[in-house]
């Protein structure tokens, strides 16, 4: 039988922590996010929206690059660029849902408090307790 060290679990915990430019590379985005759940809400909303960032920048050279080249290029290459752009746009909004649903405590998934969220927080469309209490 195996387990996890000490040392072990510290360095997990180390690695899934890392809110650099490395956490929203197409690299290792995926391992991220799997491990989404043994994350602070910070974490999380951090590298999401540096994720977001990122294939802003692309959707923008994509765009500048078939506006450019929309003449020369044959239907099936403008297809996959096309193909490409708009894969990349489904992406940045299924990012921004999930900033969204970060900000406000949310599972993203079920819809639901996230556990590991800070629960402290308000939801916008909570009464205040001031409102609640005058009831």
């Amino acid at each position: 039988m195996y387990r996890v060290t000490a040392e072990g679990k510290e360095r997990f915990s180390e690695l899934v922590s890392a809110v650099g430019p490395s956490a929203w590379e197409d690299e290792n985005f995926g391992v991220h996010f799997a491990f989404f759940g043994a994350t602070t809400a910070e974490t999380r909303l951090r590298i999401l929206e540096g994720r977001r960032s990122r294939l802003e920048e692309r959707l923008a050279a994509v765009r500048a690059s078939l506006a450019r080249s929309r003449e020369r290029l044959n239907t099936y290459t403008l297809e996959l660029q096309r193909h490409g752009l708009e894969s990349v746009e489904r992406e940045v909004r299924w990012l921004s849902e999930l900033i969204d649903s970060e900000r406000v405590g949310r599972s993203p998934l079920r819809g639901d408090l996230d556990p590991s969220a800070d629960t402290t927080r308000k939801r916008a469309d909570e009464p205040s307790s001031d409102a609640a209490n005058r009831e």
